[in-house]
């Protein structure tokens, strides 16, 4: 009888593992099955998909279309006298070749211009699926602060703001409604590999006149969601693009993937200078476009004075000394504003943009001494268990999640798995209440982030992976430099604190010169070439993108002659051995 029960046991745990542990409370649903049953999603966000749920290209006016549903992002075509402008370009190659195809059927002219309006993924990865003729580029225009922006993003890209973004955006979850202001993010290429084209024209100042295609046009630096952000106005035909400074749906003034604090009173000046121009077409590069010049005054007044808003009555709670969870319990929007149909909240929240504003103002610490020195989530956790104890703790966790208080409920669950990462029973009720707060979310944000928490919870989604097919397809798309800038952010002090070495890497394609200094338990790179170092690395961008995509390139490269290392190979694999390679 034991050795049945023993057989019965090993054969329940390989099927466990058949299903990636699937099973959850002896139920025999699977815990995808689960939290699909969970996440009824809230009607209103069901219905805004209608809003972009149909790729189709609009023609807004005579020349002037929009290619909406087919990414997250819009793309726009101007027709000019002797050629075509693309105002964005989405964040798929793969749907930008459908795009171009579709345009194509509007007009046969050669593509002369390409307008990044930010440096935002889903605006510039699908670029060289517009570049019909890669030897013969058209000129590609961005506001000078973009490429800073993207090196900025691109050192954490593979790290957290990739896994947040995809949390954010749902792009993993096998049912999404929609992503708020699109109707999903189709990130890259299905094989990884990223399309974007390092602009060659950039803009510095607030307006800068220009003919893009024989079309005069003035490009408009209006700083919202991005501090390189830039509109374009044809002002003979009072028609404005204007990015990413409305949409349908309340702004992300802060973004839960992970981005610096938005300036919400910049943006609302941004806002201003449209009003300010009074267009009768209003073409944003999320959602449709709009049409009547009182219509668009009247939506962007509304837009402007929510976020203003919610800026001055958070920044009068600060100067009443209230935490920002406080001030959350007491800044709504008046009525009025909350059921704007261009305010509603699919996307951002009031709630997240008051935490932006009392971090953008005042940082982390909320004046309460407790703040000071907070334990961390696992201490706390295990002084929690050791004061209440596990039973305890999840008896409190299962009443809360009966009586619907799902955020204690998932408090409570979280102490426990903190403690002990293999307790299905918290483990049941944390999947259980992510998937119930993803259920109560109007916001395509937060449902898709608790949602996909969910997921990952229960083994149905493997971030590392995903995250890794990311960042080869990085390393094969970008620049070289960025890459190696990137090195500053994964180095190891806690292995390479006494290291001292200059690393300088020569690029013979290119003649890029790049020089690593590690000292101080930092590395510094700098862009240069350089006649001292304690190693010199001499290779081929494409043989350096190799390498670092292959743990056996190279060694393959160095016995070649592919890969030439003065200062000895052993010191050269010690000095790139202090640097994360995940």
């Amino acid at each position: 009888m034991e050795d049945k029960h023993l057989l019965l046991m090993v054969f329940l745990g390989i099927l466990a593992l058949y299903l990636g542990n699937r099973i959850i409370n002896g139920s025999g649903h699977s815990y995808r099955e689960r939290i699909i049953s969970l996440a009824t999603p809230d009607q209103d966000l069901v219905s805004h998909s209608k809003e972009f749920n149909v790729p189709e290209v609009i023609k807004v006016t005579e020349d002037v279309y929009v290619a909406i549903g087919y990414a997250l992002a819009n793309s726009i075509l101007l027709e000019g006298p002797t050629g075509l402008v693309v105002v964005d370009v989405t964040e798929s190659t793969e749907a930008a070749s459908k795009i171009l195809a579709a345009f194509r059927n509007i007009s046969d002219k050669p593509i002369q211009a390409i307008v990044y309006t930010h440096n935002h993924a889903d605006h510039t990865i699908g670029a060289s699926s517009f570049i019909e003729d890669p030897k013969n580029l058209p000129d590609i225009w961005a506001h000078k602060k973009m490429l800073p922006e993207m090196q900025r993003s691109f050192s954490t890209i593979s790290g957290a703001t990739y896994t947040r973004a995809m949390r954010q955006f749902g792009v993993l979850l096998p049912e999404a409604i929609n992503a708020g202001i699109g109707l999903r993010l189709k990130y890259g290429a299905s094989d990884g590999s990223l399309g974007v084209v390092v602009p060659n024209k950039v803009v510095s100042k607030a307006i800068t006149d220009v003919t893009l295609a024989g079309i005069p046009v003035q490009i408009i630096h209006i700083p919202g969601e991005t501090d390189d952000q830039i509109g374009v106005w044809i002002a003979d035909r009072k028609i404005f693009l204007c990015a990413d400074d409305i949409y349908r749906a309340f702004p992300n003034l802060y973004a839960i993937r992970g981005t610096p604090s938005r300036d919400l009173m910049q943006w609302v000046n941004s806002l201003d200078i449209m009003i300010e121009l009074g267009p009768e077409y209003l073409i944003p590069s999320h959602t449709r476009p709009l049409q009547g010049k009182r219509y668009i005054r009247e939506t962007l007044t509304a837009y402007r004075d929510a976020i203003q808003y919610v800026h001055d009555q958070t920044v009068r709670y600060i100067n009443k000394g209230l935490t920002k969870e406080e001030i959350v319990e007491l800044v709504k929007l008046p009525p009025h504003l909350a059921a704007h149909p261009y305010l509603r909240e699919f996307y951002g929240t009031v709630a997240w943009s008051v935490k932006g504003v009392f971090t953008s103002y005042v940082g982390w610490f909320s004046g309460d001494a407790v703040e000071l020195a907070p334990l961390t989530p696992k201490t706390k956790a295990e002084k929690m268990v050791r004061l209440i104890g596990v039973n305890k703790l999840m008896d409190a966790a299962k009443t809360a999640y009966k009586e619907k208080d799902y955020q204690w409920a998932l408090e409570l669950s979280s102490h426990v798995l903190h403690t002990n990462k293999d307790n299905t029973e918290a483990r049941d009720i944390k999947i259980d209440s992510l998937s119930s707060l993803g259920a109560m979310q109007t916001s395509a944000n937060g449902r898709n982030y608790y949602l996909t928490a969910a997921f990952e919870e229960a083994s149905e989604i493997n971030m590392k992976n995903q995250k890794n097919k990311l960042r080869i397809g990085a390393i094969k798309s970008v620049p070289v430099t960025p890459i190696i800038h990137a090195l500053s952010v994964r180095f190891k002090p806690e292995d390479c604190s006494s290291m001292s070495e200059q690393l300088y890497f020569e690029f013979t394609d290119t003649n890029t010169h790049v020089v690593v200094t590690i000292r101080n338990s930092i590395a510094i790179v700098t862009d240069s070439p350089s006649s001292t170092y304690d190693v010199k690395v001499s290779l081929t961008e494409t043989v350096f993108k190799e390498i670092i995509s292959s743990r056996t390139r190279a060694l393959t490269a160095y016995g070649g002659g592919e890969l030439v290392v003065e200062g000895g190979l052993m010191k050269f694999r010690n000095i790139m051995g202090c640097f994360d390679s995940d």
